[in-house]
């Protein structure tokens, strides 16, 4: 009997302790996972002081992780020129701040700073330079209504991405943003995301006749030679001091509207590597976008005064 109640004692206790690790375990798990709402709720609160206000709902507790990707810009131009246009480089003259390459089929692309470029067939007139004078473009068409467009321009811009090669998988998408028909010609304004994120300054217009892109002009990043690797985000609580030490209003509020994340391009040394960088998007009421970058914390852009 004595022996069958110590059995049982000792029974108890170790459920008692198995208990106890689960939980502890539990919380050691979701303390390296979430921010402690806690301190969320004080930095809100501390924010609110300075006249800096935002939602405590659009604050995301989950630590993150997200991958970078990095790409060698070495013959760029040509790989994505040859991708695009169907055909080998005949051709290459300089230009003001970048290169015109011509292809054997007559095809032209024009690579400047920063990933602008234009694109166009052999005999096609030059494209609108404006993207933004988005009325010129005629009248607005849903994306259903034009499926074969659609297609088109999807598989024209991810021709040149199709040199990627490098650890793990690149999924990248083209976004459609508005499509309108003029005189027969049907014109397609594109973003894009990675891994369901969008990619920051990617904005690209394409002129479609017929189901083929003839024309295309914009900011366009084209994924080549890489490699990537997954690496842990700084959590918002970090990101969200950081907003309230370059926002500080010398008088009247500013209200934080929405966070997201995002992708950055940010380059090395003389721009022959560049890598995609995940950030932190925080809109503003006043002060316009800010992104940081998302592992250390980085102002990318400037505030707007």
């Amino acid at each position: 009997m004595e022996n069958n109640r110590i059995l049982r004692m000792l029974a108890v206790i170790l459920l008692i302790s198995c208990g106890i690790v689960s939980v502890s375990l539990f919380r050691m798990l979701h303390n390296m996972n979430y921010i402690p709402s806690e301190a969320v709720d004080n930095l809100v609160e501390i924010m609110a002081k300075d006249g800096i206000l935002l939602d405590r709902g659009i604050v995301s507790e989950k630590r993150e992780h997200r991958t970078v990707y990095l790409f060698d810009s070495d013959d760029y131009n040509r790989t994505v020129a040859e991708l695009l246009g169907g055909a080998a480089v005949k051709d290459i003259y300089a230009i003001p701040k970048g290169e015109l390459l011509i292809l054997e089929n007559g095809n032209r692309c024009e690579f400047t700073q920063n990933f602008s470029f234009r694109y166009q067939t052999k005999g096609t007139e030059d494209v609108p330079p404006d993207i933004v004078d988005l009325q010129y473009y005629g009248t607005p068409l849903a994306e259903e209504m034009a499926e074969t467009t659609v297609a088109a321009v999807r598989n024209f811009l991810g021709n040149g991405s199709r040199a990627f090669s490098g650890g793990g998988e690149l999924r990248g998408a083209v976004e459609i943003d508005g499509i309108w028909e003029k005189a027969g010609i049907e014109y397609v304004l594109c973003s894009r995301t990675i891994d369901g994120v969008t990619i920051t300054g990617n904005l690209v217009l394409c002129t479609v006749e017929n189901g083929i892109v003839t024309a295309a002009h914009g900011t366009w990043c084209f994924f080549t030679e890489g490699t990537s690797y997954s690496a842990q985000l700084t959590d918002l609580l970090n990101i969200l001091f950081n907003v309230k030490k370059h926002l500080t209003p010398a008088d009247g509020e500013i209200i934080v509207e929405s966070i997201h994340s995002c992708y950055s391009l940010y380059f090395f040394g003389e721009e022959e590597n560049f890598c995609l960088i995940p950030c932190w998007q925080i809109t503003t009421d006043i002060r316009g976008d800010l992104i940081y970058n998302a592992i250390d914390g980085t102002l990318y852009t400037k505030i707007q005064e």
